[in-house]
């Protein structure tokens, strides 16, 4: 088992069997067992389905101010069959950790993204990669991030993008009304698609209504309808969008976050309760998702991987004392034709 493995599998038996299986945690072991060990510490995330599989994909992230992306950058971060896929995301990996590219300082954080259980016909080892665009720098121009944007998915795509996706791309940018920006973007390699992956705050469903139907989506206002009543029981709304050449994707999804201690009191067990009424998400589903959380409110030492009890007897009080496992968001799906579809995100992290 290596280094990354060892720091991931003491979150495994916190999973009620019915939100993620044995099999499907296996398999994201096995698709991450060549990532390096600095990614262990986390952040990571579990993607749950909230339908009747107990399947679920992953990702983690790639935090710059800790010298991750120097890590990911190394050679061994690969395998055979995925060479070209991950010799470009160790080339973006490069590209950033360099001190004079115009991505180090404006990027603090990307994430890998694997298809594992919920997502494609088998396990994906190559990773989609979303680039944080709201980094260390908010104060740089709308121009310069989108020319940081356009050349991080140069480098993960490994070609130049297509015209009418860059143009698109720049237009959601130039759209976005007062308050509201670009959080992410997604190049979606696992899945073999140019479409560019779009992820934006700040925008109530009005906003992200006029934004669609501006971009060319039909009957934008007929998607985020079915929306509407999960938004409600949310504090926050990110809205995720696939862009191409062709203009935005049919399908759409909604981020939604819930502060319990707010001054709205919503919680995550209300947009649950509203999931499972409306037939996205079931009751076992609800009840292994919010159980899963309970040992975020618990210290743990014993078990805990060599590496990280080695850093915590170095930092003292300021190293590692818990693991914690927290409901991060819950994404709703709308595509025409098609059943709303729901997620829950487990975030998991040494503390």
């Amino acid at each position: 088992m290596n280094s990354f493995a060892e720091q991931l599998r003491p979150f495994f038996p916190y999973f009620p069997s019915g939100l993620i299986s044995a099999r499907c945690l296996d398999q994201i072991e096995s698709v991450t067992q060549h990532l390096p060990e600095e990614l262990g510490v986390g952040p990571f995330m579990f993607e749950c389905g909230l339908d009747a599989r107990p399947a679920a994909d992953f990702s983690v992230a790639v935090i710059a101010s800790r010298g991750d992306h120097a890590a990911l950058s190394r050679p061994g971060t690969t395998v055979t069959r995925d060479a070209a896929d991950w010799s470009r995301i160790r080339r973006y990996a490069r590209s950033w950790a360099d001190p004079s590219s115009a991505l180090s300082g404006a990027v603090d954080e990307a994430w890998l993204e694997f298809d594992v259980g919920l997502t494609g016909a088998a396990p994906c080892t190559t990773p989609s990669v979303f680039v944080g665009l709201d980094g260390p720098a908010p104060d740089l121009s709308r121009e310069h991030v989108i020319r940081i944007a356009r050349e991080c998915l140069v480098l993960l795509q490994g070609r130049p993008l297509p015209p009418g996706t860059l143009a698109n791309l720049t237009e959601c940018f130039a759209l976005l009304p007062a308050g509201a920006r670009i959080l992410f973007v997604g190049a979606m390699l696992s899945r073999r698609s140019d479409a560019v992956r779009v992820v934006t705050s700040g925008m109530g469903l009005a906003d992200m209504v006029g934004l669609l139907q501006q971009l060319g989506l039909r009957r934008a206002e007929e998607h985020l309808v079915r929306l509407v009543e999960a938004a409600r029981m949310a504090d926050d709304l990110w809205l995720a969008i696939d862009v191409d050449a062709e203009g935005v994707g049919p399908r759409v999804g909604l981020d939604c976050y819930c502060d319990g201690d707010g001054p709205n009191g919503r919680t995550w067990a209300g947009l649950l309760d509203h999931l499972v009424d409306q037939g996205v998400c079931t009751g076992p589903k609800r009840d292994a998702l919010l159980d899963a959380t309970d040992m975020s409110h618990r210290t743990f030492d014993k078990g805990w991987p060599e590496r990280l009890r080695r850093m915590a007897r170095i930092l003292g009080p300021n190293g590692f004392d818990r693991m914690a496992l927290y409901v991060h968001h819950i994404k709703v799906i709308a595509g025409p034709g098609e059943r709303l579809e729901a997620k829950g995100y487990l975030c998991g992290t040494y503390r």
